[in-house]
């Protein structure tokens, strides 16, 4: 058996470990061997602390500032930690009631309003970044509307099967009316709707079906107008809350401008969030595994969730410092995928 092992099977090494990451997700400090003499549930000398900790920072689990100071979890120790410490753990009344009101009290509001709701409430819940993926998918629209708000703009509703509402402002030239929106609505839901993106952009490139319902320019203006927004938004949706709370993290997690920047480009938070809708359960990615300006200080908690159908719609999860508290963020993560099985 190798020496690795060996340690890592020992218990007096695994309840110092143990101990030191609680201390560390308490206080953000590095901890030192004389208290974690004092609060360790089995009495040990400071010096045989320092022993176990010195081999623990040897095998990279973790790691010092300076040989006088205390120690802290390297990214391979959180993996550790992850792997094979964290306790499962049932969500408090108070967190349930929380998440449950905001994907409960949906009457009036868009899926889309309420996931964001959603998120909002997960990331006040776990004090850290919270990311919601609503994936692009090729299913049919249900209805389109266009209404008119002035001269020259009008929003496009546009519903698909799964209930998702969008709504997109458009300009439209400056003559048009109500009665020339209503032929491109009417148009459009009786031609074009229960039809998918693949198959409308088919059938658009077909002229001739616009002539022979013998439209006027302004109508296929409109047409036009419409069905540029539903073919080419094909980009998966990214809702992102609660950034304000890792601003008073800023020491932890490091480069807190690059961060914010990718949240703003959202290309690689995007990758993680589309390899956690092909996996299975929750999903934790901790340190350079985010792919986040390789960042060591920081973790990701994230699940897919799936719809009313149980077919996988997208993806949810948190983003902050690697030390926080995973077996509550890994509950509250679990629980809103399923919660928004129920709403999807």
């Amino acid at each position: 058996m190798s020496r690795i092992a060996n340690i890592l099977r020992n218990e007096r090494y695994i309840e110092i470990f143990r101990k030191l990451v609680e201390v560390y997700v308490d206080t953000g400090e590095a901890v030192g061997s004389k208290s974690l003499s004092k609060v360790l549930p089995t009495p040990l000398s400071p010096a045989t602390i320092r022993h176990v900790m010195s081999d623990l920072e040897d095998l990279g689990i973790l790691c010092s500032e300076h040989t006088s100071s205390g120690r802290k979890p390297t990214d391979k120790g959180w993996r550790f930690f992850v792997n094979t410490l964290i306790e499962a753990t049932d969500i408090s009344e108070l967190d349930k009631e929380a998440l449950t009101d905001a994907t409960q009290n949906i009457a009036g509001k868009s899926v889309e309003s309420v996931l964001e709701e959603t998120t909002d409430v997960l990331s006040d819940l776990s004090k850290c970044v919270s990311l919601l993926m609503i994936p692009t998918t090729n299913s049919a629209v249900k209805y389109v509307d266009f209404v008119l708000l002035n001269e020259n703009r009008a929003i496009l509703v546009i519903v698909n099967e799964n209930g998702v509402v969008e709504n997109r402002l458009i300009n439209v030239p400056d003559v048009v009316s109500s009665t020339e929106l209503e032929k491109a609505t009417r148009y459009i839901n009786a031609e074009l709707t229960e039809h998918t993106l693949d198959e409308i952009r088919v059938k658009i490139h077909n002229e001739v079906e616009l002539q022979k319902e013998g439209l006027d320019k302004l109508t296929k203006e409109m047409i036009a107008k419409g069905l540029d927004f539903i073919i080419n938004d094909t980009n998966d949706k990214i809702i992102i809350r609660g950034q304000s709370n890792l601003i008073d993290k800023t020491e932890e997690i490091g480069e807190l401008r690059n961060l914010l920047k990718e949240f703003d480009e959202k290309k690689n938070i995007k990758n993680i969030l589309d390899r956690s809708v092909n996996a299975r359960g929750v999903q934790i990615f901790i340190g350079a595994e985010t792919k986040m300006y390789e960042m060591s200080n920081c973790s990701m908690v994230v699940s897919q969730y799936r719809n009313s159908t149980k077919n996988m719609v997208g993806a949810i999860g948190v983003i902050g410092p690697s030390r926080m508290r995973y077996s509550r963020v890994i509950t509250l993560v679990d629980y809103t995928a399923k919660l928004l099985g129920r709403i999807v």
